[in-house]
C-alpha cells in the first residue's frame, strides 16, 4: 500500500475531503472549483483542507493520484504482460471504455484536466501511466499482434483517443454515421473497428503468433 493510500485509510476526514473535491472538480474543473464549496461538501473547515493538502493544487494532485490508483486497479486484470494477445487486447480496450462508463466523475475530471488543469500534474500523471502501458503495447507489437508501421505511442493513443471520442462526442459520432447512411454501432462493433486500425494487417501475418520462447 502506498503512503498516500495509508494516510487516506487512517484519516476518514481526509477521505471525505477527497470525495468532496472529486465531485467539485468534476463539476467545475480546477479553476472553477471553490475551496469553500469543497469544505462544505466534506463537512469540514477550509483550514482542514489546507492542513491536509496545502491548497487547491495539492488537493487536485491528490484526487488525481487517487483516480490513477483506482484506474490501474480496475484494469490490472487485463494488462498483465503474459496476456497480450489477439483476445486480451480487445478486452483491454473494452475494460478501458467500461472504466470511464463506471466512473463518470473521473471521466469529467480527465476532460477538465485537458482544459484547465495544472500542467505539471498533467505531465506527471501522463508520464506515470504511459510508463506502465507503453511497454505492454510495445510487447504486443513485437509479438505480432499489433501493427509496427507506426510508433508504439501512436498505436496506444489511437485506441485511447477513439474510446474517449466515442464517449464524449456521441452526438457528433452519431450524426457522422447516420448522414453516411449507416446505423450507429454498438460498443463491440466500435471496438472491432479500433482493432482493425491498430492490429497487424493479415497480409503481414496470416496467423497471429504469440511471443517467442526459448
Amino acid at each position: 500500500m502506498k503512503s498516500g493510500e495509508s494516510a487516506i485509510a487512517l484519516h476518514p476526514g481526509r477521505q471525505a475531503i477527497l470525495q468532496a473535491a472529486r465531485s467539485e472538480f468534476a463539476k467545475a474543473g480546477f479553476h472553477g472549483a471553490k475551496m469553500r464549496e469543497i469544505a462544505q461538501r466534506a463537512g469540514v473547515s477550509q483550514g482542514l483542507l489546507h492542513h491536509h493538502f496545502q491548497g487547491k493544487e495539492g488537493l487536485w494532485n491528490a484526487v488525481g493520484e487517487q483516480a490513477s490508483a483506482e484506474f490501474l486497479a480496475y484494469v490490472s486484470g487485463v494488462v498483465a504482460q503474459d496476456t497480450l494477445d489477439s483476445q486480451s487486447i480487445p478486452t483491454a480496450i473494452r475494460t478501458y471504455l467500461q472504466y470511464w462508463r463506471d466512473h463518470p466523475d473521473a471521466f469529467r475530471i480527465n476532460l477538465w484536466r485537458l482544459l484547465d488543469g495544472p500542467t505539471d500534474e498533467r505531465k506527471s500523471r501522463s508520464r506515470s501511466l504511459n510508463e506502465r502501458v507503453v511497454p505492454l503495447i510495445k510487447q504486443a507489437q513485437q509479438s505480432g499482434f499489433l501493427r509496427t508501421d507506426m510508433p508504439t505511442g501512436v498505436v496506444l493513443c489511437i485506441a485511447g483517443a477513439l474510446v474517449q471520442f466515442w464517449l464524449h462526442n456521441r452526438i457528433e459520432m452519431q450524426d457522422a454515421i447516420e448522414i453516411g447512411g449507416e446505423e450507429m454501432p454498438d460498443d463491440e462493433t466500435f471496438i472491432h473497428h479500433i482493432m482493425q486500425l491498430i492490429q497487424r494487417p493479415t497480409s503481414d501475418a496470416s496467423v497471429v503468433k504469440g511471443p517467442k520462447t526459448d
